[in-house]
């Protein structure tokens, strides 16, 4: 059972790690929210390949812990945590060993959304379905308790290598309302809104072209045309990058583009849009959302306990 405190000792997140069975996603217990990318899925093969499993849980959101709560109850009672590990930001991620009559018989869970390892999903069950042998038929997880601990939501960023900034602001006028912030000025974006950083200046930029959206996004499915992160990857960065010359080499990031690099800053989705893209099937975009926080590294030695 994981439990993570903040730097005040309020709980953030509660849930409990074990083994998830590669066969959830066929039958419908595992909900995708965003598609993914092949070259992350070959990266994670060649990662899964060498080391022989990954060490990183998947991360979970369940609506509902259904009879897991009364494990979680049990264990918190009964004791003291059996690893304590301090958090980036000044909290504590305890760790207990549940009673093993949870692991002979596990109970049901209603469908969970996959929050954070698409990539690393969808490589275990290729792998699997390929060289059996190579490939457990489980793959660690945490699943939290997101109905009393919702996880937090933000937008995944994108930094896009060679780009001059300040051409890049005139061309985006072209196909969108360009406003220089002042300098120092760093603003979340607000919704159907983008900020375009580099060399110390930052634009934002809001009420994109119509018709450039049109052109650009008549391919994509339906659900996506008002998806920040379908205009950010089809209209804005293409504009962008022909405009200079350049390939659309995108570097992902949950922070904001480091100093001497250019980069666009994503409004978040909403949850709505992503459980929507979920039960439907369609998903959202590949490295659309952050979602966390994710189980610190070194906590599954207790599963093997």
């Amino acid at each position: 059972m994981l439990e993570r405190r903040d730097a005040l000792g309020g709980v953030q997140q509660r849930g409990v790690l074990g083994a998830l069975s590669l066969r959830g996603v066929d039958s419908g217990h595992v909900l995708r929210h965003q598609r993914v990318a092949e070259a992350g899925v070959r990266h994670h093969t060649r990662l899964l390949q060498e080391s022989g499993g990954t060490p990183e849980p998947l991360l979970l959101a369940a609506p509902d812990l259904g009879a897991f709560q009364e494990c979680i109850d049990q264990t918190i009672k009964g004791g003291p945590a059996d690893l304590v590990q301090p958090t980036p930001e000044g909290g504590l991620q305890l760790l207990w060993a549940c009673d093993l009559a949870w692991t002979a018989g596990p109970p049901a869970l209603s469908p969970v959304l996959l929050a954070d390892g698409h990539h690393r999903l969808e490589a275990a069950r290729r792998l699997r379905r390929a060289r059996p042998e190579a490939m457990a038929d489980r793959i660690p997880a945490l699943v939290v308790d997101h109905r009393r601990y919702p996880l937090t939501l933000s937008a995944t960023h994108r930094v896009v290598p060679g780009l001059d900034a300040g051409r890049a602001a005139r061309a985006a006028a072209r196909i969108a309302r360009v406003t220089e912030l002042p300098p120092g000025a760093f603003p979340a974006p607000r919704p159907g809104a983008f900020l375009l950083a580099g060399a110390g200046r930052t634009w934002e930029l809001s009420e994109v072209s119509p018709a450039a959206m049109a052109g650009r996004l008549r391919s994509l499915p339906a659900e996506w045309v008002e998806l920040p992160t379908a205009i950010c990857d089809h209209v804005l960065v293409p504009a962008l990058c022909e405009d200079q010359g350049i390939e659309a080499e995108l570097r992902y990031t949950s922070g904001l583009p480091a100093p001497g690099e250019s980069g666009i800053v994503l409004p978040p989705p909403t949850w709505d849009q992503i459980w929507a893209g979920a039960a439907s099937g369609t998903g959202m975009p590949a490295k659309s959302t952050s979602l966390g926080p994710a189980p610190l590294p070194g906590p599954l030695h207790l599963l093997r306990g």
